[in-house]
């Protein structure tokens, strides 16, 4: 149904990428596009969506055939040019990053999944049937009325998801299309995939590690900085040596061992990996953070609250109250739409308690601005994107510190100690989004290093991250706890939780509740 032939890559005349790699994918084929930060997974999934990047000053060598019609390119201003439109129509993508993806045309949920039918002359009644239908199957149908751009990171990312799916495509390409869902989410995406390939299309889906589930026969193509290193299928590639190249196995916990990769002397550096546990600080430091009895709602839901036909939006924190002390990593866990990111951002104050009262190292969170308290709370975007802004990545990094008050001398020596620390010494210079994703990531965690701030709160911290990442990302929390920092995470990985967090606390509708028994530690 589609195959693609590429000799070759290469974003503006730099190292090509994609150097002979074939792949085809048939009806009903699902196939997983495996590879860590950079092996070349996100550019062959934007070759297959058509994307091949002439107008921007890339440069493509090989073919793409659809439905038996090829399109040669020979890297040439005389190549064709393929239209998005006509594409996208046999060929769906869902890429990384969904608020990037929202047509911002779209005032509620229903809307934006109908965006492309409509766009393409679906009849009203079918239209409508089909938006019912995938909103089912993906447990969307009470956020249809909802603003998009309201959504939890989960919930939004099932919307894209939903709007890719309602098209019935031949082929849809996902790339890492289940970070930040809960579990329940992600099955129902599974799910939805099934049926559209029992429908004949054919499923891509690009991930930074093997999948620890996924369909009968699914077939794996493996790259490494650009070049195909196994293709076979799932069963065999998980016993095929594919962490050699950073490509682990998800679920699997954070490798141990990794405080020499972070300029330390093997475990005592950084993560031991074995779970921290409450070993891991045997004296309880000072409070750090204190939340007793906050009570939040959204302003979007205060708005619409007892609008003739709304149900009563639930708050967004009912009654929290803990207590996370120094040396201490907390775990917060619980469902898309939970209360986990409103939590976190009542933190550095981006949210602010109706009621209750909310002391970070000390100063109650009251009517501060929020720029004020960067040097309190390092706050981790769930989309990083929304918080990089600087024209070079030492800029970003040094604006913390610059805004703190260091002298610029100071901030630009805790930029590049910082970019040091995450491993990203050598790229100061370029621009942030010339970085693939991992990267942009680590960039803004490197902010939060440089800045210095005693607690943390990080939102879906691993989400996206291959597994080099992954596990000097539990270093990096091991260390600032040890050092007498405090972390708040939420999260869906399970297994990173268990490994790093000292303890886990369960959000439900905005409230704390006792551990799912499915889930307890």
């Amino acid at each position: 149904m589609i195959r693609l032939e590429s000799e070759s890559f290469a974003y503006d005349d730099g190292v090509p990428l994609l150097t002979g790699v074939s792949l085809a994918v048939q009806p009903g084929e699902y196939v997983v596009i495996a590879g860590a930060s950079g092996s070349g997974k996100t550019t062959l999934a934007r070759l297959l969506a058509g994307l091949v990047g002439a107008d921007a000053g890339s440069t493509f060598r090989g073919s793409i055939t659809l439905d038996g019609q090829a399109v040669r390119f020979r890297g040439l201003p005389t190549d064709p040019r393929i239209d998005p439109a006509a594409w996208s129509a046999a060929v769906a993508f869902v890429a990384q990053g969904a608020w990037a993806q929202l047509s911002m045309m779209s005032a509620t949920v229903g809307e934006e999944i109908a965006f492309g039918p409509s766009n393409r002359g679906m009849a009203p009644e079918r239209l409508r049937a089909a938006v019912d239908d995938v909103a089912a199957a993906l447990k969307l149908t009470s956020l249809l009325d909802r603003d998009p751009r309201r959504l939890s990171g989960g919930q939004l990312q099932r919307t894209i998801i939903a709007a890719a799916v309602v098209q019935r495509p031949r082929i849809l390409v996902l790339d890492e299309p289940f970070q930040g869902l809960d579990e329940g989410a992600t099955a129902d995406v599974a799910a939805a995939l099934d049926a559209l390939r029992e429908g004949g299309t054919g499923v891509v889906v690009c991930e930074p590690m093997l999948p620890r589930s996924a369909p009968d026969m699914a077939r794996v193509l493996a790259l490494h900085d650009g070049h195909p290193v196994f293709d076979g299928l799932l069963v065999e590639a998980r016993g095929a040596g594919l962490r050699r190249y950073g490509i682990g196995v998800a679920g699997d916990p954070p490798m141990p061992g990794t405080g020499a990769a972070l300029g330390g002397s093997g475990d005592d550096a950084g993560y031991s990996g074995a779970p921290p546990g409450p070993t891991g600080f045997p004296s309880p430091g000072p409070e750090r953070i204190a939340m007793t009895d906050v009570c939040f709602r959204h302003p979007e839901d205060r708005r619409t609250a007892g609008a003739p036909g709304d149900a009563p939006a639930p708050p967004g924190l009912s009654g929290v109250s803990l207590s996370v002390r120094a040396g201490e990593i907390l775990a917060v866990r619980g469902a898309n739409g939970s209360g986990k990111s409103t939590l976190l951002q009542h933190l550095n104050g981006l949210h602010r308690a109706d009621s209750g009262t909310v002391v970070v190292g000390g100063v109650p969170i009251l009517n501060q601005p929020t720029g004020t308290l960067a040097t309190a709370v390092g706050y981790l975007f769930q989309d990083t994107d929304q918080q990089l802004f600087e024209r070079t990545v030492l800029r970003e990094v040094s604006y913390g510190p610059r805004a703190g008050g260091r002298p610029r001398v100071e901030a630009l020596r805790r930029a590049s100690d910082a970019l040091e620390t995450v491993g990203l010494g050598p790229a100061g210079e370029a621009h942030p989004y010339e970085l693939g994703f991992v990267q942009r990531r680590l960039v803004a965690l490197a902010s939060i290093i440089a800045t210095g701030p005693a607690v943390w709160a990080l939102d879906e911290p691993t989400a996206g991250l291959d597994e080099p990442a992954r596990t000097k990302l539990a270093a990096l929390l091991a260390l600032h706890a040890r050092g007498g920092g405090a972390v708040v995470m939420a999260t869906h990985d399970a297994t990173f939780a268990e490994a790093v967090a000292h303890r886990t606390i369960w959000l439900e509708g905005g409230r704390i509740r006792p551990a799912p028994p499915a889930h307890g530690r």
